[in-house]
C-alpha cells in the first residue's frame, strides 16, 4: 500500500515537472520575441497573437520582467490606456523588487497627465535604484513638471559621481527647463560636467552648451545666417561673409565654427588683427585641437613676415594631422630651413 502511494506521489510530481517544462518550452520563443521588442522599443508582434498567449504561467521572463508588463506596453501603444494600466498594476504583484514596473507606470501616468501618480511611482523607482536611466528619467521629468529644483539637486547628488554622462545631461536639461534661463549656476555645472568626463574641446559638449544657453530658436537662426555666409564666402564676397559669420555667433556664441569661418573671411580680406583674434578664440578659448585654426594662424604669421611664429603654428597643425599630408607639404615648403 505504501509503495503504491509513493508511486502515485512520484507520478504526480513527474507530471507536474513535465507540465512546468512544457509550459516553459512553449513560452520561450514568445518570451524571446517580447523581450526583443522591449529592448528595441518596437511593436512587431501582432496584438491578436499576444492576446492568445497564457501569461499566468510562467508569469515572468527569463530576465525577471513580468510578462504582463511586456504585454501591457502594446495596449499603451494603441492608446488602450485602461488595459495597459491593468496589466501594469498586475505586474506589480508579480515582481515588486525590480522597480521596472514602477518606472513604466510613472511614464504612463505622466503621458496621461496624472502627475501625482507619475511622481509617486517615479520617485519609488529612482530611490530604489538611482543609477538607472529609465528610473532617472521617469523621476526627473516629474520634478521638472513640479518645478522642484531643490529635490532635483538632492536627487542628482545620489548619481553625480557615477560615470554616466546621461545623468549629467538630463540633470542640466532639467535645471535649464525649471529656471527657464542659462544661469551662472548652470554654467558652473556645465564646466564640472566637461571636467568630469574630460570633454574639453569636444564639439558635442560645445553644441550641448549652446543648446542650454541659446535654445532652439537662436541656434536655428545662427545656422541659417551661417549658411548664407557660406554662399557669400564661396562667391569670394569675403566682407559680406565676415559680417554674417559675426552675426551668427551673436546668436550662438558656443559654436566655434562661426568664429573660425569669420577668421578665414577676414584673413582673405587681409584684416589680420581681427582674423588673429578669432583664431585665438578657437585655439585658446574653445581649445579645438583638430589643427585647422593652427594652420591658418601659421599662414597668417607668414603673411606678415613673422616666419618663426608661422612655422611653429604650422608644425602644430602637422602634429594634429590637419588635412593629412597637406599641412606637411605646406610646412616643408615654407619652414624646412627655419631654425
Amino acid at each position: 500500500m505504501i509503495n503504491k502511494l509513493n508511486s502515485i506521489i512520484v507520478l504526480t510530481i513527474l507530471i507536474g515537472v513535465i507540465y512546468v517544462n512544457y509550459k516553459s518550452f512553449i513560452s520561450s520563443p514568445f518570451q524571446a520575441a517580447l523581450l526583443q521588442d522591449w529592448n528595441k522599443q518596437s511593436y512587431r508582434l501582432p496584438l491578436d497573437l499576444i492576446e492568445q498567449v497564457d501569461l499566468d504561467f510562467p508569469n515572468i521572463s527569463v530576465t525577471t520582467i513580468p510578462l504582463k508588463l511586456l504585454k501591457g506596453r502594446y495596449y499603451k501603444n494603441i492608446d488602450s490606456i485602461d488595459l495597459a494600466l491593468n496589466y501594469y498594476h498586475e505586474s506589480l504583484k508579480i515582481n515588486p523588487y525590480l522597480k521596472i514596473v514602477e518606472s513604466q507606470l510613472s511614464l504612463l501616468y505622466f503621458d496621461i497627465e496624472e502627475y501625482d501618480s507619475a511622481y509617486y511611482y517615479g520617485k519609488d523607482a529612482f530611490l530604489f535604484y538611482p543609477d538607472n536611466n529609465i528610473h532617472r528619467h521617469a523621476y526627473f521629468q516629474s520634478l521638472v513638471n513640479k518645478r522642484d529644483s531643490t529635490e532635483l539637486d538632492r536627487s542628482f547628488d545620489l548619481i553625480r559621481n557615477k560615470q554616466n554622462e546621461s545623468h549629467w545631461i538630463e540633470y542640466l536639461l532639467s535645471k535649464r527647463s525649471i529656471s527657464k534661463k542659462y544661469s551662472k549656476e548652470i554654467d558652473s555645472l556645465m564646466e564640472l560636467y566637461v571636467e568630469q568626463f574630460n570633454l574639453e574641446g569636444d564639439t558635442k559638449a560645445f553644441q550641448f552648451k549652446s543648446f542650454l544657453a541659446n535654445g532652439d530658436l537662436n541656434i536655428s537662426t545662427a545656422v541659417d545666417v551661417s549658411l548664407q555666409a557660406n554662399e557669400l564666402y564661396n562667391e569670394k564676397r569675403y566682407g559680406e561673409a565676415a559680417n554674417l559669420y559675426e552675426l551668427a555667433f551673436s546668436f550662438d556664441q558656443y559654436d566655434y565654427t562661426y568664429y573660425q569661418n569669420a577668421a578665414l573671411a577676414n584673413l582673405n580680406l587681409k584684416n589680420y588683427t581681427k582674423a588673429e583674434e578669432y583664431l585665438d578664440k578657437v585655439i585658446y578659448d574653445f581649445k579645438i585641437k583638430d589643427g585647422k585654426a593652427m594652420f591658418y594662424k601659421g599662414m597668417l604669421y607668414l603673411a606678415i613676415d613673422e616666419d618663426n611664429k608661422g612655422c611653429d603654428y604650422l608644425n602644430q597643425a602637422v602634429q594634429a594631422n590637419y588635412s593629412g599630408e597637406g599641412s606637411l607639404t605646406v610646412y616643408n615648403r615654407f619652414c624646412r630651413n627655419s631654425p
